[in-house]
């Protein structure tokens, strides 16, 4: 495997883009659909909603299809993996084991914990 260029990187600069990339990642692991990213973006206080969802569809959807790291179809609001998605996917799977290593307030709660018993398969366990 050839390690992922440094573009790659900018997907994970964004809490958003962290906080879709990681329920991506977690929805793959549980086997259930991808959440619909124009109402997952966190809720902030005071903000009933609308700026975030502008956010998400025209800056950080944009950004993650054009890296080809995950296909947004606009006009169905349908999310599916980019062609660049396993480059990102081994960064993914290391933040959500290693949160505790990770700034304070890096991933979100609901992010994926990982059982150190589960380290060697890789396996994500529910918190």
């Amino acid at each position: 495997m050839t390690p992922p260029g440094p573009d790659i990187y900018e997907a994970l600069v964004h809490p958003y883009r962290r906080r879709l990339l990681l329920a991506m990642l977690r929805a793959d692991d549980h086997g259930v659909a991808y959440p619909n990213p124009l109402e997952f973006a966190p809720v902030v206080q005071g903000d009933p909603g609308r700026s975030r969802r502008i956010a998400m569809a025209h800056t950080h959807l944009p950004k993650l299809d054009d890296m080809g790291i995950v296909e947004w179809d606009r006009e169905a609001e349908e999310l599916s993996k980019g062609p660049t998605w396993d480059e990102l996917e081994p960064l993914l799977r290391w933040m959500a084991k290693n949160r505790d290593e990770l700034p304070e307030g890096w991933l979100p709660e609901e992010a994926i914990d990982y059982d150190a018993s589960d380290d060697a398969a890789g396996t994500p366990s529910e918190s």
